[in-house]
């Protein structure tokens, strides 16, 4: 990481250029005296860093702080001088660089793409554009894209070296990250898989509930129907004893029985 901050910062220089009015010519020179003294205090800053210590860390975090403000000063004097001539190349660029370091990378890559895809630009400038489009995509982890600017870099400017190392640590991460999507996916259809397959057995386990509360319900009326006719009997078997003991009595007493006729 060490050498890729320093390869992607590489191209971050300042452009000078002739601006086609005195105000923007005097706004880019200022934006350009804001950027170089941004870049002093950051390297400074990061200096101090290094060596550690408490008062070291404090005052880098003071040059950091100034540094942002000179870059946002830079941006705003980058802006003015292309207030009339917005397709200023060159001042797009150093405007990039200005974004880029306050970590707008989106903004600084879309300056970035403008200034590689000016086809009259010299060689030079439209590969240093590309090369840093391809940070700017890498800082947001747009590693696929990066790698494409890397290359269009490489074809304007072949022996790079710096873009050739930022252009294989893109394809690291590229895969790095085509690994954890695969894991990630796996893991989604594991939990998925495991969630669906709770779920059945919760389903399975309901239907199962369902049929032993049947099959209970029915063996309880199975039961009380089986009682009733129990108690139907005795009834019935009870009134007949009844009804015999009546007919025996009368029987002793000379009465005679109530006798069925036959018709």
């Amino acid at each position: 990481m060490k050498r890729i901050a320093f390869f992607c910062f590489t191209f971050l220089s300042i452009v000078f250029l002739n601006a086609q009015t005195l105000d923007e010519l005097a706004a880019v020179r200022k934006g350009n005296t804001a950027y170089q003294q941004a870049e002093k205090l950051r390297t400074e800053a990061m200096q101090l860093v290094e060596k550690g210590g408490e008062m070291n860390t404090r005052s880098a975090n003071e040059k950091f702080k100034e540094a942002a403000k000179l870059y946002q000063d830079a941006e705003i004097s980058y802006r003015k001088g292309m207030a009339t001539t917005k397709n200023f190349s060159k001042a797009n660029y150093n405007l990039a660089n200005a974004l880029y370091r306050q970590e707008k990378y989106e903004d600084a890559g879309n300056s970035y793409k403008y200034v590689a895809e000016q086809k009259e630009n010299d060689k030079s400038l439209r590969a240093k554009a590309y090369h840093n489009y391809g940070n700017s995509l890498l800082k947001q982890e747009k590693y696929k894209e990066s790698i494409d600017n890397y290359k269009n870099a490489l074809k304007l400017n072949p022996n790079d070296k710096e873009t050739k190392y930022n252009l294989e640590y893109a394809r690291k991460k590229l895969q790095q990250q085509q690994q954890q999507q695969n894991q990630d996916n796996k893991d989604n259809k594991d939990n998925q898989d495991k969630k669906d397959q709770q779920q059945q057995q919760q389903q399975n386990q309901e239907n199962k509930d369902k049929q032993d509360k049947k099959e209970q319900q029915q063996q309880q009326q199975k039961q009380q129907q089986q009682q009733d006719k129990r108690q139907l009997d005795a009834l019935q078997q009870n009134e007949r004893q009844t009804q015999k003991k009546v007919a025996e009595e009368e029987m002793k007493k000379g009465g005679k029985a109530k006798q069925e006729k036959d018709w």
